[in-house]
């Protein structure tokens, strides 16, 4: 337990510490002084006399304090604490920051807490929410001030909720504090009269929260860092075996960015800088973003863990170079750390380019961060990007996929198709990768979901009854099986698709062939 500090002289602050095997983590917790309570507050506020036992004593309790808080709202929470202990004089009273987690923690089902709605003595938003698929939605309360009854390894609870004022853009919203109040009795305060409950479960949900930390991943997006569990979940999906690329270069990346965090001691030796960066390059839907989350995931299951830092967008009230200060600031504090720069061209404007160079070139050190950078578009990117090693040292093309690139991923979708009652055989696989020259994996794959979904629409039982009769052979008898028919129908709408679009026909028309695989990926 840290020592204890007087702040203002109301309330007396202790620090709780979780100990994980890599840091503590520090969580702040206020507690009610009586003495300097009682010079503070009003004789007439300090002298009324609740003893709450019953329901209805606890609803004009809670009256009273609602009444406080509005009267209140524009100051701190030291008066809302004052309300409380005024009005809940049988009970401790505890505060506890809004990352403490208890609403999360009872969301999770770790708790229950039962928002007091019924007598509407509560300050709130009323949210409708569709939810992603535009199918489902539900009305959310965003709560600013209220009160749950909290239930906890058999211990019962009445928890405050107080939150600053919502605005659109909050996702998710942020809970400023919590104040807990728990029926005093003397074998549940400690020696310093707090109670051993509230204690235990401060204890439980910032553990929780801090489990919860860990599975995100920090992404900079709107102006600052946040963990996103989204992207953590897609990451902890993603493994090489499932990147179709050129061996040679799928086996180049993971030697390069793995081998860097395994090189330190050789890059001291020789008196280099520890740092390096890497651009991804090519036309989009290629595998430049699963490769990206193929090495997080390589370098998160390491002994040693290497977290990664996410760049979405620069964008911020305070200016892009404070945005890029910030991300290396941060970067540097993380390091050894992977840190990636998502479209690369169009985070790095002519403004703050020449900030962003500064920055890479370490004017503080940068030691123990790799750079991925990457970009759909590598003729956008200014030459001091692209043509200066020690800034981003190798660039590795993502090429439009050669026709054993393209098999492998017409057997990927056979393979997930096997139960799906499609009638897709083997051989199948080499004769849609011959009509697809010049396609890439984006196309190859909205390709198999029109196709998909023309056959779940069509129902022709003649065409049924020819794909039972079609069995594994050469391709001139795929003219019975109408899956095969109909990925023919949408490859050539899709074929006209490619030829419009500028960057894609430039490609996909001059398209000659596979390159060696001695050149494949290297630029």
């Amino acid at each position: 337990m840290e020592p204890r500090l007087l702040v203002r002289g109301v309330r007396s602050a202790a620090s709780y510490v979780i100990k994980t095997p890599s840091k503590q983590v520090p969580r702040v917790v206020y507690n009610y002084n009586p003495s300097a309570y009682t010079s503070l507050c009003p004789a007439s506020i300090r002298d009324r006399s609740y003893h709450v036992r019953s329901s209805p004593a606890i609803e004009a309790a809670h009256a009273r304090v609602l009444e406080d808080f509005r009267k209140a709202r524009e100051e701190t929470a030291l008066d809302i604490f004052c309300s409380l202990q005024t009005h809940y004089p049988d009970w401790t009273v505890t505060m506890t920051p809004g990352s403490t987690g208890l609403k999360a923690f009872a969301d999770a089902g770790q708790a229950t807490a039962k928002l007091d709605v019924e007598s509407e003595k509560l300050l709130s938003q009323l949210k409708y929410e569709l939810a992603k698929d535009r199918k489902v939605a539900s009305f959310q309360e965003l709560v600013e001030f209220a009160r749950y009854d909290y239930q906890w390894a058999g211990n019962s609870f009445i928890v405050y909720q107080f939150c600053k004022n919502y605005y659109d853009d909050d996702d998710p919203p942020q809970c400023t504090m919590f104040f807990i109040l728990q029926k005093r009795e003397g074998s549940e305060l400690d020696d310093d009269g707090r109670s051993k409950s509230v204690k235990g479960l401060i204890a439980a949900a910032t553990s929780y929260a801090q489990g919860m930390q860990e599975k995100g991943i920090l992404l900079f997006d709107q102006s600052g860092w946040k963990k996103n569990t989204e992207l953590w979940e897609s990451v902890q999906q993603s493994s090489w075996e499932n990147v179709i690329l050129d061996e040679s270069l799928k086996a180049s990346l993971k030697r390069d960015v793995a081998g860097f965090f395994d090189e330190r001691a050789n890059y001291e030796r020789f008196g280099v800088t520890w740092k390096r960066g890497i651009i991804m390059h090519g036309l989009p839907g290629n595998g430049k973003t699963l490769s990206v989350k193929a090495l997080m995931r390589g370098l998160a299951t390491r002994p040693n863990p290497v977290p990664t830092l996410y760049v979405k967008s620069t964008a911020s009230q305070y200016g892009v170079t404070y945005a890029i200060r910030d991300i290396f600031k941060k970067a540097r504090k993380m390091s050894p750390c992977l840190l990636v720069f998502e479209d690369l061209d169009s985070l790095i404007t002519e403004d703050s380019r020449s900030y962003f160079l500064n920055e890479v070139d370490g004017l503080e050190s940068n030691d123990g961060i790799m750079m991925i950078g990457s970009t759909n578009y590598l003729e956008k990117l200014d030459a001091g990007i692209t043509k200066r090693p020690s800034r981003f040292d190798r660039k590795y093309h993502f090429d439009l996929p050669a026709a054993p690139e393209r098999t492998k991923y017409c057997e990927q979708w056979r393979s997930r198709l096997a139960d799906k009652a499609v009638n897709f055989p083997q051989k199948m696989c080499s004769a849609i990768a011959g009509i697809t020259d010049g396609f890439s994996f984006a196309y190859l794959q909205e390709a198999f979901i029109s196709s998909l979904l023309v056959l779940a629409n069509e129902q022709n039982e003649a065409g049924r009854a020819a794909e039972e009769r079609a069995q594994d052979g050469n391709s001139s008898d795929f003219e019975s099986v109408p899956f095969w028919r109909v990925i023919n129908q949408q490859v050539n709408m899709l074929r006209n698709e490619i030829k419009g679009s500028r960057k894609s026909a430039e490609d996909a028309i001059g398209y000659n062939g596979p390159k060696p695989a001695s050149k494949a990926g290297f630029a």
